[in-house]
């Protein structure tokens, strides 16, 4: 046989090898979650399972959250510096701002961030993340795969994706083989959001999300809600899970969501959305497999699951805990890395390329849905703000009344007058309304003063690798903008004790984009 001959043999012998191992794994699909044994159970990645009840409520006083939008590494880097602003923050008693961080709810580029905080700690992420995550050439490591000939016969596969080959880089160069049961359970509370492209809902690597599949989070790879988190839409393939129905594992949804379908259509229409999402979970025959993509498509800066926890929905309970009484501050940190670029495409009367026109499909619409969702948290702190004025000043008209009514008269006359219109105008003590000091803070290129360093920022790519010079200038101001808000110098006078808690009845309400330079 001549060299030629046995070149084309041996090429043809690779090539039917790479056929039949393609074939071979299409034919073994192995779900990369497992299935739940039994629902419910007291375990798993919940926020409730993060301590026992007397030690949640004494961490309740001062609730703090923190989200991080999307953005590649400009969104990673621009978040570290924001929790290297809390770190550096000291409340008194050897504590700092960090220390109260009680949730982060994260996006895309900004879950290397929060997960990698949450599985080793603050120490070891302010000392390595730097040169795991922000000066580490992902792309390249990530490109080195797919064009690794070893990789070829696993991505002949249709059951295996692009982001597959991440998911492993991740899971191996960054999060250490770490799995969900190895996340601590204590605060903060680490929410990975992703986006069901079947549904366009957000889905949440947590415990209660995975509820609704029966399957168990605690041995997926962490590297896995990353991988689904940041998974852009045509550069990355969806993340793929296995729905394994609510028969396998007992599951029941919770009762909030048979009352939003059948009362809520039209009174709360977005509940009603939602519990709709919730049951096509449900429907085993018809979504056997969840496709998950890029947690941006659904909330580009991770609030949807904090606006749903915050409300009777959501697990994190936050409505229950303010009626109780147990939070005295809600602080709701939005660490957004939004870009403001020209694209140029409007200085010509050719058409868009492609892939522009993809790009802002996938892009535009996340970005600006961004500023709706702050202001619907805004809103609901307002609607606080509102009930308690509105209850002070009842009880301000309430007291006038009674001492006109009984002027020179004895103490027990007024006492009288005033009990009977606190009765009428619902302003008695039992009737006061529950209402921490509440804290918005929308953290975000455009409130850079210096013009020059924010348009810079603002043309920072959305990519797994940046220049070292482009990542110091993000971290750095993603420290500033946090620390010299006024709104968080009024936080950290009022947790110091330095000055009363902010009173809305008689001051308005702080502009998050006032800054003191």
């Amino acid at each position: 046989m001549t060299a030629t001959r046995r070149l084309r043999v041996s090429t043809a012998a690779c090539w039917l090898s790479l056929v039949v191992a393609a074939v071979g794994a299409a034919a073994c699909y192995h779900p990369r979650n497992p299935r739940l044994p039994s629902y419910p159970r007291d375990a798993g990645y919940t926020f409730k399972n993060l301590g026992s009840p007397e030690e949640q409520r004494a961490q309740n006083e001062t609730f703090v959250i923190l989200t991080f939008s999307g953005g590649g590494t400009r969104a990673a880097a621009f978040a570290y510096g924001a929790l290297q602003g809390l770190r550096d923050t000291d409340i008194g008693h050897g504590r700092t701002l960090l220390d109260e961080v009680d949730v982060v709810s994260s996006v895309s580029g900004g879950s290397f961030a929060a997960a990698y905080l949450g599985l080793f700690g603050q120490e070891a992420f302010f000392k390595d993340f730097p040169d795991v995550v922000l000066h580490r050439r992902l792309e390249s490591g990530i490109i080195w795969s797919l064009v690794n000939p070893l990789h070829w016969p696993e991505l002949l596969s249709p059951s295996i994706g692009r982001s597959d080959l991440a998911d492993r880089y991740y899971d191996t160069h960054v999060f250490q083989r770490r799995r969900f049961s190895d996340l601590p359970r204590h605060r903060p509370f680490i929410i990975l959001n992703a986006t069901d492209i079947d549904r366009g809902a957000q889905f949440s690597f947590t415990q209660d999300s995975f509820d609704r599949l029966c399957s168990d989070l605690d041995p997926v790879p962490v590297s896995g809600g990353v991988t689904a988190s940041s998974a852009f839409p045509v550069a990355f393939t969806p993340l793929t899970l296995k729905n394994y129905g609510p028969s396998t594992c007992q599951y029941e949804p919770p009762p909030w969501v048979a009352n939003a379908l059948k009362g809520d259509f039209n009174a709360n229409p977005q509940r009603y959305d939602l519990a709709q999402t919730w049951k096509s979970y449900e429907d085993v025959q018809r979504r056997p497999f969840i496709h998950l993509s890029d947690g941006g498509l659904a909330d580009n800066i991770g609030l949807r699951a904090i606006e749903t926890g915050i409300m009777s929905t959501g697990s994190l309970g936050v409505l229950n805990k303010v009626d109780l009484g147990e939070i005295k501050r809600l602080i709701v940190i939005v660490v957004d890395a939004k870009p403001r670029d020209d694209s140029g495409i409007d200085r010509s009367p050719r058409p868009p390329s492609i892939y522009t026109v993809l790009n802002a499909a996938a892009t535009n619409p996340m970005e600006n849905y961004s500023s709706d969702t702050v202001e619907r948290i805004r809103l609901l702190f307002q609607g606080w703000d509102r009930d308690a004025c509105d209850f002070q000043d009842a009880r301000a008209s309430c007291d006038a009344f009674a001492a006109k009514r009984c002027p020179g008269a004895s103490r027990a006359c007024r006492a009288t007058q005033r009990t009977r219109c606190y009765a009428l105008a619902h302003a008695g003590d039992d009737d006061r309304p529950p209402h921490p000091a509440l804290y918005l803070m929308h953290v975000r290129f455009d409130a850079i003063p210096d013009r020059a360093v924010k348009e810079r920022l603002q043309k920072v790519d959305t990519r797994l690798q940046l220049p070292a010079d482009q990542v110091d200038v993000l971290v750095k101001w993603g420290n500033r903008l946090v620390t010299k808000s006024c709104t968080y110098e009024q936080l950290v006078r009022d947790i110091r004790g330095d000055v009363p808690p902010r009173d809305p009845c008689q001051q308005s309400v702080p502009e998050t984009t006032c800054y003191d330079f």
